[in-house]
């Protein structure tokens, strides 16, 4: 089992969204996938089209209670392989302790059960990201463009160097995802060189542009690659699943990814779809691995 987290102490950076849908891709790409929500905003059940828990129904926070059983935490969703545990009750007298989330994803049954953990964190250097990032295999950082975002990033790695890692003795494997991207900005361009030349092409993950069809498929409830399989939006979280795949190839041990046409399960267009060819976020031309739309 391979644990992912999603971080960003920044908010407005795509985290939860990103997450969803990175969860979601996997999924549909036959990988039994688990979303644990960290954030007790949760907002990754509004993406998922779940009716927010009440107080009652809600339980404890992993960090205050890891000791829960799993049925009473696990929540079916309407999309195959994929499961959720959405964010818990935190209380000021509950003691939170970060080793927690790390032992409840040691439990055998989880192993069982899942191929990949998804976890969304909340946007502070709060206890729940420092535990996330103590129990991660890798860790992928959604970011903006732009001075203050590169400046986050920088400060976030710092950080993570200080936080014991799963494996003693490694840095926490991470990859970089540009959020927002437009090439026809030369700001975007000029952050993402610099991106390139402080981290390395090999950390640089596919970016995801500008694209209202992912607000509009969260508003809806829905993972994008359902609320619009053929979109640029589906397009780009399907080529950024693969591209992790390729930076960490045991986080999907069993198959290959399938290509972006047979995943979007779309048989006949009533007009030939056209996409415009992205530019390469890591020194690769996306084209060449882009799958033809037309027939």
């Amino acid at each position: 089992m391979f644990t992912l987290v999603v971080t960003n102490r920044k908010g407005g950076t795509a985290k939860t969204t990103t997450a969803v849908n990175l969860a979601a891709e996997f999924a549909k790409q036959g990988q039994r996938c688990l979303l644990i929500d960290l954030d007790n905003q949760g907002h990754s059940a509004i993406g998922l089209g779940i009716e927010p828990l009440t107080p009652d129904s809600q339980p404890q926070s992993i960090l205050a209670n890891g000791r829960q059983s799993l049925n009473s935490l696990l929540h079916e969703t309407c999309y195959e392989n994929l499961f959720f545990i959405p964010a818990g009750q935190v209380s000021e007298k509950q003691n939170l302790k970060k080793e927690r989330l790390q032992k409840f994803l040691a439990r055998k049954q989880l192993a069982h059960l899942f191929d990949l953990v998804v976890i969304d964190t909340p946007p502070n250097a709060g206890i729940e990201q420092t535990a996330a990032l103590m129990a991660a295999d890798a860790v992928v950082i959604p970011f903006l463009p732009s001075p203050l975002g590169k400046a986050g990033v920088q400060h976030l790695l710092n950080d993570m160097q200080d936080i014991p890692a799963k494996n003693r003795g490694k840095h926490i494997p991470f990859g970089l995802i540009p959020i927002m991207l437009d090439p026809r900005v030369n700001l975007d361009n000029r952050i993402l060189s610099d991106m390139i030349s402080l981290h390395g092409p090999e950390k640089i993950l596919r970016g995801v542009r500008r694209n209202v069809t992912l607000a509009e498929a969260f508003d809806a409830g829905q993972p994008v690659n359902v609320f619009a399989a053929r979109s640029r939006g589906a397009f780009d979280y399907h080529m950024l699943a693969e591209d992790i795949a390729g930076l960490w190839p045991k986080l999907l041990p069993k198959q290959n990814p399938l290509s972006f046409r047979k995943t979007a399960e779309v048989t006949t267009l009533k007009k030939p779809a056209v996409i415009q060819q992205p530019q390469s976020h890591r020194g690769i031309r996306l084209k060449d691995k882009c799958v033809e739309w037309n027939g």
